[in-house]
């Protein structure tokens, strides 16, 4: 038998982590005679399969690793070989695993994951990132990437590669779909403070924030309430009068969970009015004033008394329920408000008034 001649046109059909399928063509008249003898080496390690057609699946490959596969024609005696065709490839490496989100920021995410080829320590990785019609790849040389210039409050697809050493051959990929974090809400304010209700008020500038929703979480001491808001205002009632309390706006982004950073406000209900104010004696110059209220965090407050007479007005002050207002002209018509002043000095009651004669 004369030597058959080179097989021509070899190729990878598909590669994949653990198989690839090689063909390869044959001009010679006597080729439908052959036989074909495929050498698959990689490193120190030599393996030879034959097949009896024009291509083979060769298996159980290590993933990530490069390979030289040589395919000689082999004549009808089944030893006169051709001179033998090689090609150089890589087998994919296998999909990473564990791909998450260690840090969701604002415009940043930190991805960590793993792989356990064996060929590991060669790999680099691509990350695609895609939100929308918008497609950006990364690289990174470690398991984990800082991914940054994102949209606040926008969704994302990451998609994490790992690569072999050619820099070429991909493995499959392996996804992961988030929002980053919208941005914390600005100028956050009390558009009204009542006695048992508080109307808040804010702005989000995000692209994005026509799809957010608000958490509005109430703090007093140890109590916490928690409420929504689909637009950027608020109505907080059943409050307790002349209290402290926290009120923080949290932006929340269109999957219900990932939360902007908090804002907060501190203030005072108001206090309610005071009750049953009486003139417990008046004199000629001088009026002695009581009155009562009935809120539980009353311990705390203290009093303004406003003494009006024509065009002239005189705040005093008081820390209990009565006052003795003195320096006053005889025979003359005064009128005495009275308002609850909350613990933080500022937020008033509505008043409650008296008017007579020294």
């Amino acid at each position: 038998f004369t030597e058959p001649s080179p097989v021509h046109d070899l190729k990878a059909e598909y590669v994949g982590a653990a198989n690839v399928s090689l063909t390869w063509a044959v001009s010679n008249a006597a080729s439908n005679s052959y036989t074909y003898r495929i050498e698959v080496i990689s490193g120190t390690s030599v393996r030879n399969l034959t097949s009896n057609v024009t291509k083979v699946e060769i298996t159980d490959l290590i993933p990530g690793t490069l390979y030289d596969f040589t395919v000689f024609a082999v004549a009808a005696d089944g030893q006169m070989e051709g001179e033998g065709v090689s090609i150089r490839l890589y087998a994919k490496p296998s999909p990473v695993l564990d791909l998450k989100a260690e840090y969701v920021g604002v415009t940043s995410v930190n991805l960590t994951w793993m792989v356990n080829d064996a060929t590991s320590n060669s790999y680099t990785y691509m990350i695609e990132v895609i939100s929308g019609t918008s497609v950006r790849n990364l690289t990174s040389d470690v398991t984990k990437a800082e991914i940054t210039e994102l949209i606040p409050g926008t969704m994302y697809n990451f998609t994490v590669f790992a690569v072999a050493a050619d820099g070429r051959t991909e493995g499959e990929g392996l996804s992961i779909s988030l929002y980053t974090k919208p941005s914390p809400v600005l100028d956050l304010k009390a558009e009204y403070v009542g006695v048992t209700s508080v109307n808040l008020t804010w702005m989000v500038n995000d692209a994005t924030s026509n799809s957010y929703t608000y958490r509005i979480e109430v703090v007093n001491g140890t109590s916490i309430r928690n409420l929504t808001s689909s637009v950027t205002k608020t109505e907080i009632t059943e409050l307790i009068p002349g209290m402290m309390y926290s009120f923080t706006v949290f932006a929340v982004v269109a999957d219900g969970q990932t939360e902007g950073e908090g804002v907060s406000i501190m203030l005072y209900t108001k206090p309610s009015p005071v009750l049953d104010l009486k003139a417990e004696y008046v004199g000629v110059t001088s009026v002695n004033l009581t009155w009562m209220v009935n809120d539980a965090t009353s311990n705390s407050y203290t009093y303004m008394i406003e003494v009006i007479s024509g065009t002239s007005v005189r705040n005093l002050t008081s820390d209990v329920t009565k006052a003795e207002i003195t320096e006053l002209i005889p025979g003359t018509m005064y009128n005495f408000t009275v308002f609850a002043v909350a613990a933080d000095g500022q937020t008033e009651g509505e008043g409650l008034s008296i008017s007579l004669y020294t």
